[in-house]
């Protein structure tokens, strides 16, 4: 019986001397967050550097607070150093508050960013530039550093400089009309040093017109894909085939559910209406976007990519060349009488390009009135 009551009264101290409540969290550590490309064909480049935050209780609600995510104060410097690594000089990133945001989870009504203006030849291709940051009251230093995209090497072949043709002229019963079979063009260009993966965009820009005398100068953007070269050497071939049909139902899909169609007169465009953008990423930027790709697998977890010393993020560097094209007189005729997109108001600005398609159409007009 002693030892009975000696084993019940040791039970009851063991579970009195228990609490139930724990904290799930470790100790809070400021971590930075980083991410930034260095483009020297921009004029200004822009750097989002900002701290991680550990709340209690749900993080999602804490996210709308700025001061959460925010520093308060930071000393930013981009230093350039040459091929040998001799110190060339350096420059200090402004802070500037950002607005007009998308919605997301995060504060919306503005954030701040750090920017550098950055005029033609501020940088050199072959030079490496250094971010450095000290944030004073933390007693916080991180860095990071990245090789510049050769935009000197990053061209299109001279083939692709040519009238964009996505549709031509068929002869039928002495009438000429646009054909009911699209082209397909194809653009090539040679990768370039440091570059690793390559995004082509078609831009095709109009002009709306409404009603009330208002114009709104609008682009659509139709991205082409990427490719990912074997090596950062440059040099090597690289090509995309534009399909002519998906050209003009993308169009279609992009204007199908526009909420003021009926108040818009009409769309005008001029001969160089077409845009392609090529873009060149650094490997960095390829690693950290293939890392963040959709998961295709049973296997949810993604690894960390940073290339950030003391903190997380990506500090890389791309580059953009555009090649603006004309557009054939088909492609323009079935932009405006087309089947697909005729019912969308194009109507074309350029006099030139109005009397040829008419004279070849048949007195087909295009011209806006």
């Amino acid at each position: 019986m002693k030892n009975l009551f000696w084993t019940l009264t040791l039970i009851i101290g063991l579970l009195s001397s228990c609490e139930t409540d724990f904290e799930l969290n470790a100790p809070y550590k400021t971590i930075p967050v980083v991410y930034g490309l260095l483009d020297q064909s921009l004029d200004t480049q822009f750097v989002k550097i900002n701290k991680s935050y550990l709340a209690n209780e749900n993080n999602a609600n804490f996210a709308p607070i700025n001061d959460c995510t925010q520093f308060e104060y930071i000393v930013a410097v981009l230093e350039e150093y040459s091929q040998n690594n001799v110190f060339i000089g350096s420059d200090t990133l402004k802070e500037i508050m950002v607005g007009n945001l998308q919605p997301g989870i995060f504060y919306e009504d503005s954030q701040k960013i750090y920017f550098l203006e950055t005029p033609s030849n501020s940088f050199v291709d072959e030079h490496t530039y250094k971010l450095n940051v000290n944030v004073p009251d933390k007693n916080l230093n991180f860095s990071a550093q990245t090789d510049l995209v050769n935009g000197t090497g990053l061209m299109f072949d001279f083939l692709s400089k040519i009238t964009l043709q996505l549709n031509g002229f068929r002869c039928a019963d002495n009438d000429l009309a646009t054909t009911d079979e699209y082209f397909d063009p194809r653009l090539d260009w040679k990768t370039t040093l440091n570059g690793k993966r390559y995004e082509l965009v078609l831009r095709f820009a109009y002009v709306e017109h409404f009603l009330n005398g208002d114009t709104i100068e609008k682009f659509i953007d139709w991205d082409l894909g990427d490719q990912t070269s074997v090596n950062t050497d440059g040099g090597e071939n690289m090509f995309k085939v534009v399909s002519g049909s998906s050209f003009f139902e993308m169009l279609q899909g992009r204007l199908s559910s526009y909420d003021l169609e009926d108040q818009v007169v009409k769309r005008t465009f001029n001969s160089k209406a077409i845009e392609f953008v090529l873009t060149a990423g650094n490997e960095d930027l390829n690693t950290y976007m293939q890392i963040n790709e959709p998961v295709t697998s049973i296997v949810t977890e993604r690894p960390i990519f940073t290339n950030v010393e003391n903190g997380i993020g990506l500090f890389g560097s791309k580059f953009s060349r555009s090649l603006k094209s004309f557009m054939s007189n088909g492609t323009v005729l079935e932009l405006c009488r087309g089947q697909i997109t005729s019912e969308f108001k194009f109507c074309c600005d350029s006099a030139e390009q109005i009397i040829a398609i008419s004279n070849l159409s048949g007195g087909e007009l295009v011209g806006c009135n």
